[in-house]
This record gives structure tokens, C-alpha cells and sequence, in this order.
């Protein structure tokens, strides 16, 4: 992993001018370490995943979940948006970060206050009491991240992704091993409690170790207030709009706990999380790359579009083929990972997969909104975009958990496309730059997965259910090499189609003329 250089003078955290002299390379390097990681992070995650799913039961993750919701609103009110605003803007000051750092810790104490008077209203709604001891404990956690945000938003406007990848495999290794060691000693769904909580404050202790900036006393004047009034604008629209659409997405998780109960939820929470887990291990690590690097090119259009292009064609490349493989392998994956127990989750995962294939367009819209410092814009559409997921879930919960499920899957396929069509008015991207960038990794992924569908279909026979096929080999060696050998098949045919296509040659060969530019920098 390449060497970064240490942060002293606070002018060194601020300063970008080092950045954007070097963007192209810093922006590709910052992607490469980020990816190259990922399979660590990939291996760590499923293993424990896979553990945890066999020594727990479908209660315990459900009860969790009936948590998750409420985390996730007050993640989404945390530090109003002021993190995000530290890394978009061009010029800050050291007051500016000292004065937004006090701001939200105001603003966090009285959202993480609320939370916590939260826990007994959410034990009471679900009618269960383990709920008040899980959500207290969840704000510990939630807190920490609130105290380091102003650390990690540095980092990342100085592109240190090298570091911040580090923390996160730390964290995730450290949060695993406790996980694991609480389900062996029967604690239950506290072993799930115990990841998360620990998985933020090493995560927190490292940005304050690692940056060394420290929120200093400041005096108020009147360009110091405007500029943070600036700040504030941006990230209360940014905040606003995650609020709102939080609110539509995750109304799901809480009708299907609310009407079946812990179990059912347990088997959707799982659905969900793996359903969005391919895309998430290529979306998270390019968010903070992308965002950090189209902001330092907006200032020129043609520029900005390149960024654009290539963030998002690498995004969907990946993404659209491991969703589309796991759509037809979906009962053998949660077969070898979870085990027996759940696959009554299948049917949810696979119709999720699907909403997650449309989604993503609507989900990398915050690329363009945040960089660009359209976060008004953006929360006009989380008055289009919630009311309708709203409506969509509370239709299908009437159907149960995979109603539920269909209403959420069909809400985001109708939005996707109008949401892309909303974000790009008026923006140096056209439509064009960004369908060039989906079509031909949608396309060849659809196609590749009829193909192995077929195969799959000639080489077992089917039992046909009311939702989709599912197979009777349940031989965990058998899947295993099943699995391997139709991931490389999927593979070659998806890497054939895609050299094919238009355009495909072309863009192979800037990706290899990226990679060949960063090796020959790197040894200079």
C-alpha cells in the first residue's frame, strides 16, 4: 500500500492545493487502495456473517433490526450535514472547523438524547422489552461517531484513503472477533450488539489518534458566521434529504417487524443486507473517492464529466454482474453462508436483488448532488422520492414480508430513471454521459444471466414454486464447487460481451492505461 504523508500544521488538513495539483492520480490510487482491500474486507465480513448466522437465530437478528431503523434516522441528523460540507468545499479556515465541530456536537447531544429516550417508546411499539437495553446501548456507539467526524472528513478531503482503509479493516476485524466470542459464550443477540458498538469506537479512537487536528476556541465575527452559514445551508438541505428518504426506506423493515415479529424480520433483515451487500462493498469504498474527487473538479466541466464517466462506469461494472449472478445462485449462496435456517429468506433476497439492480442509479444521484453542492436540489427529490416508497410498502405490507418486499422492489424501479432524469437538469453531465455509463454493464449482466440460468436449467431439475425456481441438491461441497465453477463461467461470458459491445475495447483500454499511469508515477 502506498506511503502517505504525515498531517501536522492544521493548514495541511484544509489545504487541497496539493490535491488538485495531483487529482487524476490521487483519484485513481485513493480507488485502487480502496478496492484492493476489499477482498479482506469481503473475506472478513461473510466469515463473520456466516458464523454469527449459524450460532444466533433469525430472532436474534430481527430484534436488532427493529433497532436499525431508528439508527439510521439518527445517523442521518447527526452533525447536519456539516461532515460532507467539510470535504465538498473548496476554501475552509481553521475557525470554520472549530465552529461547525461545536455546532454538531450541540446537534448530536440532543439527537443522541432523543434516541435514548427512544428505547422504551420502540419496546413498547414492538412489544418487546429486550429493545430498551439494545438502543441504549446503540447510542454509545452512535455518539462516538459523532465526536470523530470532523477527523474522518478531513482525512478524506486530503484523500487518505490509503489510512482510512486501514481504520476499517482494524475495526471490523476487532468488532468480529468480539462478535464471534459473545455468540460462543450464549449472549445472544448482544453478540450483534457488541459488533456494531465496538466496530464505531475503534473506528472513533482511530481518527482522533491518526488526525491530529483539535477543535480549538473561536470568537465570533461576521465573515466566520457567514461562512458557516454557508456550511449549514448545504448540510441542512443534505440532512433534510436523508431524513426524508430514510424515512421511505426503511419503512419497509419496520411494517414487516411491526405486523410478523421478530423472526420474519430476521429472515428480511438478511435478505436485505445481503441483497445490498455486492453493491455496497463497490459503492461505500467509491463514495468517499468520488465525491472528494469531483469536487475538486467541478470548477471544470468537461473535467467533472470525465470524473463523472469513469466513477460511474466502474461503479456499474461491478456491481450490475455480481447482482445479476447472485439473482440466479441465490439459494446456494445463502445456503453455504448462512446455512439450512434460512432459506426461507431466498424468495426475499432474490426479488431484493432486483430493487437493488434499478436502485443503484438512484443511489449514486448522491455523487452528483453532493459534489456539486446541489443538496437543495437533492432534497426536492426526497419529497417526490419518500411519499412514493411510502405508499408502494404500505400497499405490499398487506401481503406480508414479501409483499413488502415487491412494494419496496417496485417503488425503486419506477423512481430510478426520473430520479437521474431530476438530478442531471442543469448539470455539466448529460443524460447521455450517464446511461453510456450503465448501458453496457446492465445489458451484458442481463444477458449473462439468462445464459447461466440456462445452463443451470439443462444440468438440474427445477422445483417450481409460486415465486421462482429453487434446487433440491442441498450438498455443501457440491454448491461450493457449483458456485465456483458458474462464477467463472458467469465471468468470461460478462468480459466477452462487454469487450463486444460498443465502446467496450475502448474503455478496457483506459482502465489499463490508468493502472500502467499510477505504476509509473509511483516509482518516480
Amino acid at each position: 500500500m502506498p506511503s502517505e504523508p504525515s498531517i501536522g500544521d492544521s493548514k495541511d488538513h484544509i489545504q487541497t492545493d496539493a490535491v488538485r495539483s495531483n487529482l487524476k492520480r490521487k483519484s485513481l490510487q485513493s480507488g485502487l487502495i480502496s478496492f484492493a482491500v476489499q477482498p479482506l474486507k469481503l473475506a472478513l465480513g461473510v466469515g463473520s456473517t456466516s458464523l454469527l448466522a449459524r450460532l444466533l437465530t433469525p430472532a436474534d437478528f430481527g430484534l436488532v433490526a427493529m433497532v436499525a431503523p431508528l439508527l439510521t434516522l439518527v445517523d442521518s441528523l447527526s452533525n447536519f450535514g456539516l461532515e460532507t460540507a467539510t470535504i465538498q468545499r473548496d476554501k475552509l479556515s481553521d475557525e470554520q472547523l472549530s465552529a461547525s465541530f461545536w455546532l454538531s456536537l450541540k446537534i448530536n447531544i440532543v439527537v443522541i438524547g432523543v434516541m435514548m429516550l427512544m428505547a422504551p417508546v420502540l419496546a413498547w411499539f414492538y412489544g418487546e422489552e429486550k429493545l430498551t437495553g439494545i438502543t441504549l446501548a446503540m447510542a454509545v456507539g452512535a455518539l462516538s461517531v459523532c465526536l470523530a467526524f470532523q477527523h474522518k472528513s478531513l482525512l478524506k478531503r486530503q484523500m487518505r484513503f490509503g489510512v482510512l482503509t486501514l481504520i476499517d479493516v482494524g475495526s471490523i476485524l476487532t468488532a468480529a472477533g468480539c462478535a464471534i466470542a459473545a455468540a460462543l459464550l450464549n449472549w445472544g443477540y448482544w453478540a450483534l450488539v457488541l459488533q456494531l458498538v465496538v466496530m464505531q469506537l475503534t473506528q472513533s479512537i482511530a481518527y482522533w489518534l491518526i488526525c491530529d487536528w483539535r477543535p480549538k476556541r473561536y470568537l465570533k465575527n461576521a465573515k466566520l458566521d457567514a461562512n458557516l452559514k454557508a456550511m449549514l445551508s448545504y448540510g441542512a438541505n443534505l440532512t433534510g434529504f436523508r431524513f426524508i428518504t430514510r424515512i421511505g426506506m426503511q419503512l419497509d423493515r419496520i411494517l414487516v417487524g411491526y405486523v410478523s415479529g421478530a423472526g420474519a424480520l430476521g429472515f428480511y433483515h438478511v435478505a436485505y443486507k445481503w441483497a445490498y451487500f455486492s453493491f455496497e462493498q463497490v459503492y461505500h469504498p467509491l463514495f468517499d473517492v468520488a465525491v472528494s474527487s469531483f469536487s475538486r473538479a467541478y470548477q471544470d466541466p468537461e473535467l467533472y464529466r470525465a470524473y463523472c464517466r469513469r466513477g460511474l462506469m466502474s461503479l456499474f461494472a461491478l456491481c450490475f454482474p455480481a447482482l445479476a449472478f447472485l439473482f440466479v445462485e441465490a439459494r446456494d449462496v445463502l445456503l453455504l453462508l448462512l446455512g439450512n435456517q434460512w432459506l426461507e429468506a431466498v424468495p426475499l433476497f432474490r426479488l431484493l436483488t432486483i430493487a437493488v439492480f434499478f436502485g443503484s442509479m438512484y443511489r449514486v444521484t448522491k455523487w452528483l448532488y453532493v459534489s456539486s453542492g446541489q443538496t437543495k436540489r437533492q432534497l426536492r427529490w426526497g419529497l417526490i422520492h419518500t411519499p412514493t416508497m411510502i405508499v408502494a410498502v404500505a400497499i405490499g405490507s398487506q401481503y406480508g414480508a414479501y409483499g413488502v418486499a415487491l412494494g419496496y422492489t417496485t417503488g425503486l424501479c419506477l423512481l430510478s430513471v426520473p430520479s437521474v432524469i431530476f438530478c442531471l437538469h442543469n448539470s455539466p453531465l448529460s443524460l447521455l454521459d450517464f446511461f453510456s455509463s450503465v448501458w453496457r454493464s446492465a445489458f451484458a449482466s442481463v444477458i449473462t444471466a439468462v445464459v447461466l440460468f440456462a445452463i443451470k436449467f439443462n444440468k438440474f431439475k427445477f422445483d417450481f414454486e409460486f415465486t421462482f425456481f429453487e434446487f433440491t441438491n442441498t450438498d455443501i461441497d457440491n454448491i461450493f464447487v457449483q458456485l465456483i465453477t458458474h462464477s467463472i463461467i458467469f465471468g468470461l461470458i460478462y468480459l466477452l460481451l462487454w469487450i463486444v459491445l460498443p465502446g467496450g475495447k475502448r474503455a478496457i483500454a483506459e482502465v489499463l492505461e490508468n493502472l500502467r499511469a499510477i505504476r509509473s508515477k509511483g516509482k518516480k
